[in-house]
């Protein structure tokens, strides 16, 4: 199940690592080589917003005011060689009309990709950024929010994770690899402090090809640290062996016995043997199926992923149960704000957009510094016509924390209770009106709830429409507008209109 451990006899010091992942991703994607420069796209923005709101503090009373943002920046790709990968950075300047105490300046930054250090075999995959979005499962503003910039939600992370791996000359398609994965957070929260993971796998593998049956190994510690005195230096590990059966060329079951141990609970150390099985089935070249189930320490894991690409539709549905952290998962996947649908906006295939537009409203994060159990369930369809993409998504997690509350932070969401979840369910609409201008809306409801209090929960409604047009090969132009109802520790309701104009150089 692709559970990450990890060990480190010293761990880099928290602010020296951000900058080397930073670096990285420069250093990469802006070479200075003239013959790998020709192959990177490099290009310039600005971007401005003008928007009205007529609940600005998020209370009954309301509060009108006007925000403009005005923010410069770059975006630089590359996905040919050795190198594949972008960043975008952004320099976001907001100005209030009302209260000049809420202007902030901010740098937004998102970066990822993968270097092929060594051909065949030493590999570098690599991502970070900076954001600010609440992450929030009970108070504060919903994701998307043209408000929300809030200096206390800022949140940093990075991800570095150099790896060999390499066929070997035994077997008949034997191979290994060893990597070693450095991850981490920092934060301006209350509720959430700076985490960090480190974990080691190595494992050796040959599932056989044209043969019956195949084998595997694999080895994995991770060691994290929660960012307080009492959530600090958790340790898990893990070593598993696979028996694969081939029973077609579209078909593989596969065997699990192993044995994993963590002390996630307050530092008592718990161990378990594993046992499991799976299956890997690609019926035809758009069909797709892999599932694995196992008997572990802290119960029943499990992780399925269904694809399945027709010409007009696309269909996912996937569900997982396994131990992580918000360290764990944070560079992973696309961040749920503003600057998520903004990339989404720029993706040319139609059916990449839709299920990148999925990832964009449909993920939730939860702010603690706890380790936990998380049940997870995602499914979506997109229909593609024409001139009309309807997508519907849907997604439920069921955090369970591990250990007593002691150390956490006194907004951490786990805090309160040990079990939180969170539903999400999404209908986006999108509509070409010409070459040069379309037509999108979306309607998501949120619905977070603790498992033993009634009293903690949130629920929102949010709708957006808005309109796109191309005014020119460089520029582009934009109207939407936003409605939010939430109902929780506040009740309100808010309305904001936003002006949009963007340029690419």
């Amino acid at each position: 199940m692709g559970k990450r451990p990890k060990p480190v006899p010293r761990r880099p010091e928290p602010r020296r690592t951000g900058l080397v992942a930073g670096a990285c991703v420069l250093a990469l994607l802006c070479p200075a080589t003239g013959a790998v420069a020709q192959s990177t796209r490099v290009t310039p923005t600005f971007d401005t917003e003008l928007t009205w709101t007529d609940n600005a503090g998020l209370d009954r009373e309301g509060g009108r005011d006007w925000l403009l943002e005005v923010s410069p920046g770059v975006s630089v790709s590359r996905s040919a060689g050795r190198l594949n990968g972008s960043l975008s950075a952004r320099l976001r300047n907001l100005v209030h009309s009302s209260s000049s105490e809420d202007d902030s300046t901010y740098l937004s930054f998102d970066g990822r990709g993968a270097y092929e250090a060594l051909e065949d075999l030493l590999f570098l995959d690599f991502s970070g950024g900076i954001t600010r979005n609440n992450y929030s499962a009970f108070s504060g503003r919903a994701p998307g929010d043209p408000f929300g910039f809030d200096k206390d939600n800022e949140v940093r992370y990075w991800s570095i994770t150099p790896r060999l791996e390499s066929d070997l000359r035994f077997g008949e398609a034997a191979r290994g690899s060893v990597s070693y994965s450095s991850s981490g957070v920092r934060s301006n929260s209350s509720g959430l402090g700076d985490q960090s993971a480190d974990t080691v796998e190595a494992s050796l593998a040959d599932p056989g090809g044209l043969r019956f049956f195949g084998w595997g190994l694999a080895y994995a510690r991770t060691e994290s640290d929660g960012g307080t005195a009492a959530t600090g230096q958790r340790g898990e590990e893990s070593v598993r062996g696979t028996l694969y059966a081939n029973v077609s060329p579209q078909l593989r079951l596969r065997g699990i016995v192993g044995h994993e141990s963590n002390d996630y609970a307050d530092g008592r150390k718990d161990s378990s043997g594993i046992v499991g099985a799976g299956v890997d089935w690609y019926p035809t070249d758009r069909t797709s199926l892999a599932a694995t189930v196992e008997d572990r320490v802290f119960g029943r894991g499990y992780d399925l992923a269904l694809n399945h690409r027709m010409r007009r539709a696309v269909f996912f549905l996937g569900a997982t149960r396994d131990v992580s952290s918000l360290a764990q998962t944070l560079g992973t996947v696309v961040l749920a704000d503003r600057d998520c649908f903004m990339r989404v906006r720029d993706i040319a295939d139609p059916i990449e957009r839709e299920q990148a537009l999925n990832e964009c409203l449909t993920f939730g994060v939860l702010r603690s510094n706890a380790a936990y159990v998380e049940r997870a369930f995602r499914g979506g369809v997109s229909l593609l016509g024409v001139r009309n993409t309807l997508s519907l998504s849907a997604s439920r997690s069921d955090r369970s924390r591990i250990g007593s509350t002691t150390g956490l932070l006194p907004d951490d969401d786990l805090r309160d209770t040990e079990r939180v979840r969170i539903t999400t369910t999404t209908l986006a609409w999108s509509h070409t009106l010409s070459g040069t201008s379309s037509l999108y809306a979306t309607l998501a409801r949120s619905d977070s709830e603790s498992a033993a209090d009634a009293d903690l929960a949130l629920r929102r409604l949010t709708g957006t429409v808005g309109v796109d047009r191309t005014l020119g090969p460089r520029t582009r132009a934009g109207l939407r507008y936003r409605y939010e109802k939430t109902e929780g520790e506040s009740d309100y309701t808010t309305n904001s209109v936003t002006a949009i104009l963007g340029m690419r150089f």
